[in-house]
């Protein structure tokens, strides 16, 4: 709540997609408009969902879909429920349905996929999707989850993948530290130390260090692009404020050291610095903030493991990303009825490159066989797999369970853009319809752009409530 969630009621900063307006001005179709040209948001730039294609979608009635994003983004929409897919993971859920928008920020972008917890999750969609893939008490007919609920974000400069079930140990080099986080409704570790070229950037009082106050928050956001530290001595808990601390003694070639838990780790230079602008990724934070958003600077130089086995008592992990890991082929990105990347393990098994999730018609219809010959070759490889005893499984993990869901790691390939923002192809109804989405850990609401709720179709359902507001009913939603 201090930092204003980017996307949740009542509003808050916006650090992810704004960002591009911010550092490197609105781009649209290639161009680049320049911020304070007033840009609008053109709907039919973005891929929309459409629920009268789909056999199993759901119209949720009586509850309207309201979101603010960075104070001046509304998002607007209905609740809708149907199957929606990551990688190789299903589950019929609900999910917000976007119908109105006034930000360019969203140009080109058919929606977000918030991997938050569900402490941070709106009440008409309680369950973030992350969670609904992973639920064993869903619709066995409309499901396969994932049995351990772990995901790992791993990426590089240009491109990245997010991996399901664990994380590969060969993407990280030395071990992984592993902390408990500071809170349930977000992915928050405790921060002691910040150092640059030997200086010291969290200078506690001491009547704070006194009373036992010798760490802030970290929130480990990836829909923030940059580092985000305070500009104040946060109502006397420091002797100075960070961020001037930090432009006073700012300079190239220079890492910056971050102490999580009392272990430090790594930020190089080459990744705390935007090449495109010849500037510093570092940014003051918001008034009435009294933490350090972690953004994507953070997620480039570290492999960072989302342990959410326990929901109460989430767990981190950190360690510096291995620079020799060679990230998923950008084909064994999903289409229909391909069920995502399975890992085959180890270092320079896929080739690694700039790559875009998104391709266009033409070029998917070019590699159709591509991907079937790939799809059906990583299958075979899962049912081989299956029938392996679970302990001369390399990856550690058990066989196939038959009653749906398994527990291999599976790696699903994310686009980078322009260093500032990741995008992630999820598949949504029935037959699949893919739509390209931020992949957000700082927010726990999947949306995505959506044609206006069928009124009555041959394939509509209608999906009631338990609890109807009688306000609800008054507005007519």
């Amino acid at each position: 709540q201090g930092r204003g969630r980017k996307f949740g009621q009542g509003g808050g900063m916006m650090f992810g997609a704004a960002v591009l307006a911010l550092l490197m001005g609105l781009v649209r179709g290639g161009e680049v408009i320049q911020v304070g040209q007033e840009p609008t948001f053109f709907m039919n730039e973005t891929h929309k969902f459409h629920p009268a294609q789909s056999l199993s979608f759901a119209h949720v009635l009586f509850v309207g879909f309201s979101l603010t994003y960075a104070d001046t983004a509304r998002l607007r929409g209905y609740i809708a429920q149907d199957v929606v897919q990551v990688g190789r993971y299903y589950a019929k859920t609900k999910f917000g349905c976007i119908t109105q928008c006034d930000s360019a920020d969203f140009d080109g972008i058919d929606g977000i996929l918030g991997l938050g917890m569900p402490d941070a999750a709106m009440s008409s969609i309680p369950e973030p999707l992350f969670f609904a893939l992973s639920d064993e008490t869903g619709d066995p007919a409309n499901q396969y989850i994932l049995r351990r609920r772990i995901f790992t974000l791993v990426s590089t400069d240009g491109a990245a993948e997010l991996h399901l079930g664990g994380y590969d140990p060969h993407a990280f080099t030395g071990s992984m530290h592993y902390v408990k986080t500071t809170s349930n409704a977000e992915y928050s570790v405790p921060i002691t130390s910040i150092t640059f070229d030997g200086h010291e950037l969290l200078n506690f009082a001491t009547a704070a260090q006194a009373k036992g106050k010798t760490s802030i928050p970290g929130i480990l956001d990836s829909g923030t692009s940059c580092l985000v530290m305070p500009d104040s001595v946060l109502g006397g808990l420091l002797l100075e404020p960070p961020y001037t601390r930090l432009m006073n003694v700012i300079k190239r070639d220079v890492p910056i050291y971050i102490s999580v838990g009392g272990h430090q780790l790594e930020i190089p230079f080459t990744n705390w610095w935007l090449d495109p602008n010849d500037r510093p990724c570092i940014q003051t934070a918001p008034a009435g903030f009294e933490g350090v958003l972690l953004g994507d600077v953070v997620f480039r130089s570290l492999v960072v493991v989302f342990d959410l086995s326990h929901p109460r008592a989430p767990v981190i992990g950190l360690a510096p990303r291995n620079p020799a890991y060679k990230l998923v082929d950008a084909a064994c990105g999903h289409v229909n009825d391909f069920k995502g990347c399975v890992a085959f393990g180890g270092v320079g098994k896929h080739p690694v490159g700039k790559r875009k999730v998104r391709t266009s018609e033409a070029r998917r219809k070019q590699r159709e066989n591509r991907f079937l010959e790939k799809a059906t070759a990583q299958l075979d490889w899962l049912e081989n797999k299956a029938m392996q005893p679970a302990k001369e499984q390399k990856l550690g993990v058990p066989r196939l369970d038959p009653s749906g869901g398994d527990t291999l790691l599976t790696k699903v390939p994310v686009d980078f853009f322009q260093e500032t923002q990741f995008f992630i192809n999820v598949s949504l109804g029935t037959p699949r319809q893919i739509s390209t989405v931020i992949l957000d850990t700082g927010s726990s609401v999947f949306g995505v752009f959506c044609d206006p709720a069928p009124s009555a179709h041959k394939h509509s359902h209608i999906y009631l409530p338990h609890f109807i507001p009688s306000g609800m009913l008054q507005q007519g939603w």
